[in-house]
């Protein structure tokens, strides 16, 4: 396997797909995927771009052209993103004091 630079991701990933115009397609296909929910195929860092993602799933081998057949395959078992931080923080109720110093003085500026 060749080794990975990740300093020239889409020249690596014009590697596995040379076509451009079909990797562009490839890309935001796949981009658009994940935006709408879709797990990544490898490992990410929390905030990490979705076409970062989508250029190592390529460079990676997880995403492939069959030319022949004229479809895209994913490979390999999504991954599951975890995080040390919470998705959501715990409620407080509207008349709390927290609250209140979270929206700040309403009173008008001028």
């Amino acid at each position: 396997m060749p080794k990975f630079d990740s300093v020239r991701p889409i020249e690596n990933a014009l590697e596995k797909i040379p076509n451009r115009f079909l990797l562009t397609v490839i890309a935001s296909r796949r981009w658009e995927q994940l935006t709408h929910g879709a797990p990544p195929l490898v490992p990410t860092e929390p905030g990490e771009h979705r076409l970062s993602i989508v250029l190592r799933e390529i460079n990676e081998g997880k995403i492939t052209v069959d030319e022949a057949n004229h479809t895209i395959e994913l490979h390999g078992e999504p991954v599951q993103e975890t995080h040390d931080e919470p998705l959501f923080n715990e409620a407080f109720s509207a008349d709390s004091k927290s609250f209140k110093d979270l929206l700040g003085d309403d009173s008008p500026r001028r």
